[in-house]
């Protein structure tokens, strides 16, 4: 891995007509590092995440994945190491939660069925929900599909680690298990970059802060300097509404 940095972002910009979301954004995230980006709604963080794997694609900027520019052409192979999981689960209704996590392994060739159907027990076994293993997302709770939908992230073994908003759709209850589990995934070393609302969790998580507003990084800082000391009147604002 290049210098142990994982991602490197130059100059992404994404506009939509005359909205523009994301207005030149650079940014680092090395290996091993929990990045949380904090920010109010609409200030472009969900976005700024989708296009790190090309979910959106950038207006203009340059983004590196392991010393390798993100392209077209390389998307599949980028995806594969960079996991992404969604606020709304994003699981396959009309697929079994086996299938569900077996689905990107064999598609890929990354595993054969059989090996695939074992990992996925493994993780099923992991979370407590071995006995899903032949049920439809429908009948699932919301933490369930949540849980489900990390460890099929963890399939294909990435190197890193997206969460957009994991919680925001969990009631209380839920929330819990889910943070949990990545609380665990964390503690294991991966590199994780998470949107989230849940401001005691990224204390307590995030090697480093990003505040993301106007679709720009006003600030970033250790847990402690971010929200014991800021340094700019916008983060002060928004930490008062918030904490």
């Amino acid at each position: 891995m290049e210098n142990g940095t994982d991602l490197v972002v130059k100059g992404l910009r994404k506009t939509y007509g005359k909205n523009k979301v994301l207005r030149g954004i650079d940014f680092e995230l090395k290996e091993g590092e929990r990045v949380v980006v904090l920010g109010p709604s609409g200030s472009g963080k969900s976005t700024f995440l989708r296009c790190l794997n090309r979910l959106e694609e950038p207006t203009a900027g340059e983004i590196y994945f392991d010393g390798t520019l993100v392209t077209d052409r390389n998307i599949r192979k980028i995806r594969r190491n960079m996991g992404m999981v969604f606020q709304h689960f994003n699981l396959i209704n009309n697929l079994t939660v086996m299938e569900n996590l077996t689905l990107a392994p064999v598609k890929l060739r990354v595993m054969k069925r059989d090996a695939a159907e074992k990992r996925a027990k493994e993780l099923l076994t992991h979370i407590g929900l071995l006995d899903k293993a032949s049920a439809f997302p429908a009948s699932l709770s919301g933490g369930q599909k949540q849980r489900i939908a990390i460890i099929r992230a963890m399939m294909l073994s990435p190197e890193v680690l997206l969460f957009d908003e994991p919680t925001s759709a969990l009631d209380p209850e839920a929330i819990g298990d889910v943070l949990s589990l990545i609380r665990e995934l964390a503690d294991n070393g991966m590199t994780i970059m998470i949107v989230t609302h849940e401001m005691s969790f990224a204390k307590e998580i995030a090697t480093r802060i990003v505040f993301v507003d106007k679709g720009q990084i006003i600030e970033e800082g250790t847990p402690k300097e971010f929200f014991e000391h800021p340094k700019t009147e916008r983060v002060k604002e928004f930490l008062e509404k918030v904490l």
